[in-house]
């Protein structure tokens, strides 16, 4: 029998409250946040005051392919470049590359198989580079 970690909502929280926190100091350029776990299913999310629907839609995604492909979505997209595969020859719709969606690993910085893959956060509603970074932000504040 196996045993593993798992992402809690206290977790979770923390790093949606961090990026909130963060994004609000800019207030008219609204976000929407996702925290998924393991499996992508989500645990906590929210959107900034006029933030669009689509934000919360693809911070969801973002946050679904960084954990269920165990790697950050730029990581990602460079793999696929580098590979030349097609983004459709995974077989699932909710796949993106567009950066902004961070894995969360066990200890932090690793790669799996080597840390533990807990999740991902996924952030959208900014420039792509902005979007990763509040996404960092969240995983630090998660003190892991």
């Amino acid at each position: 029998m196996y045993q593993r970690e798992v992402l809690g909502l206290d977790e979770a929280r923390a790093a949606v409250d961090a990026i909130i926190v963060e994004a609000s100091k800019k207030p008219d350029r609204p976000i929407a946040v996702a925290v998924v776990d393991d499996r992508g299913d989500p645990i906590c999310s929210a959107r900034m005051d006029k933030g669009l629907p689509l934000f919360s839609h693809m911070a969801m995604n973002k946050a679904y392919t960084a954990a269920r492909m165990a790697r950050d979505t730029l990581t990602s997209d460079k793999r696929l470049r580098q590979g030349n595969i097609e983004l459709t020859a995974w077989g699932d719709n909710r796949i993106t590359t567009i950066q902004g969606g961070v894995c969360i690993m066990k200890p932090p910085g690793q790669e799996w198989p080597t840390g533990t893959m807990l999740g991902g956060i996924g952030v959208s509603g900014r420039e792509r580079e902005e979007d990763e970074q509040l996404a960092f932000i969240g995983l630090k504040a998660m003190n892991l």
